[in-house]
């Protein structure tokens, strides 16, 4: 049997080489359907590794979750949170570790003549830097005393320390920010960009001045860390249950990195497929056209299959021949369809500096998709070919 087989590729090859350019075109759909889904899965994958490390570059991860004010994310929420609510739930939930506040503002902040429009304006807790990640490379960060104190300093990313300063010192500055003067303490690390927004050109202010920014005294969201992260489900909902009773209210909802990246991930996953079944309609038209050369390659070889079967040959002799011929011709454009799509993938990906991540069960797919079709496709002219009558083949002209 496996003789029988080697034997039929071989045959099938030299039918395949005896007309190249045909068997090219024939290949062609099956190369371009391939090729378009190995490319959109691929960069479907490396799009989802880089937005898993950019939600993770943000510093809380794993080990934490947010409360977030506002429950209908569809319209501005109205914070209820006040910096008071830190103690108070560190009291009422042991079993949380320790907890930021974040309030997110925006302005523009002034030094002499020149102003810079940061990428983000925050107030935050002491022990942002040490939760959140991040370091100072320049003086220092503001102390737990001083955001109680309502200390008007702040903490500057080195971008904009250097488009003020230049190479000079930029601690014990001071720089106006909504017409407030804020001393400059402490330059952080630089840490490039987690999407749109410049990590390097934030600026950082105590959360009990932010009031300054948006007008009232409420905190927008806090990241929780539990002491055990296996209970991070038991202290959520404890959280939920004490600030309901807290601000009589449950105007506010949690969010998780695995939340937020499986909701980015399904949407990566629901477009990639919706690409990827428009792509398949290429296999489709692929494997018609298979179909149709097989069924020219039958009428050419008529006399051929009558000798065949006139010295012996078996129907599934001949079943076989045209099918492995289908099959190869639908393998071999499936194999070149893949190399193309991965190195397709691999420029586009480094083009735009993203991930690249080769999705090897979409090749595997890719491989035994190639195959079936050039196997469903080959079955009606491979059984055309099985039923001819010797005796009218042989008399074929």
């Amino acid at each position: 049997m496996i003789y029988s087989l080697w034997e039929e590729m071989k045959q099938a090859w030299r039918a395949l080489m005896s007309n190249k350019v045909r068997s090219a075109l024939t290949m062609l759909g099956v190369i371009i359907g391939i090729f378009s889904v190995i490319t959109l899965v691929t960069i479907g994958e490396g799009a989802k590794a880089y937005v898993t490390e950019q939600i993770q570059s943000l510093g809380a991860g794993y080990d934490s979750f947010v409360m977030v004010a506002g429950k209908d994310h569809s319209v501005p929420p109205t914070p209820k949170f006040v910096y008071a609510d830190i103690a108070y739930m560190e009291l009422k939930v042991p079993e949380i570790r320790d907890i930021v506040g974040l309030n997110p503002g925006g302005g523009e902040v002034t030094y002499g003549k020149k102003t810079i429009k940061p990428s983000l304006v925050g107030g935050v807790t002491a022990n942002y830097l040490d939760l959140m990640g991040g370091k100072v490379i320049e003086g220092r960060f503001f102390t737990a005393a001083e955001v109680d104190s309502r200390k008007k300093v702040m903490v500057i990313g080195p971008t904009i320390a250097k488009e003020f300063f230049g190479t000079g010192l930029a601690v014990g500055e001071k720089i106006k920010l909504r017409g407030d003067s804020y001393q400059i303490i402490g330059v952080m690390e630089a840490r490039g960009s987690v999407g749109p927004m410049d990590l390097d050109k934030r600026v950082v202010v105590p959360i009990t001045i932010s009031q300054n920014m948006l007008g009232t005294d409420k905190i927008m969201r806090f990241n929780i860390f539990p002491k055990d992260i296996s209970k991070i489900t038991e202290v959520q909902e404890k959280v939920r249950q004490v600030m309901m009773r807290r601000i009589r209210s449950d105007d506010f909802s949690f969010m998780t990195q695995q939340g937020i990246l499986s909701i980015v991930n399904n949407i990566l996953a629901a477009l990639t497929g919706f690409v990827s079944g428009i792509a398949a309609i290429s296999l489709l038209v692929g494997g018609i056209g298979i179909m149709n050369i097989m069924l020219v390659a039958v009428n050419e070889r008529i006399r051929e299959i009558g000798v065949r079967k006139a010295i012996g040959a078996k129907k599934r002799d001949i079943v076989l021949q045209f099918m492995v011929e289908a099959m190869m011709i639908s393998l071999l454009g499936g194999i070149i369809g893949i190399i193309v799509g991965i190195f397709g993938a691999f420029l586009i990906i480094w083009f735009i500096k993203g991930s690249f991540v080769v999705a090897w069960w979409a090749v595997i797919m890719a491989t035994v998709v190639s195959a079936s079709v050039g196997i469903f496709f080959g079955v009606y002219p491979a059984f055309r070919a099985a039923e001819l009558d010797p005796v009218v083949a042989l008399r074929y002209e």
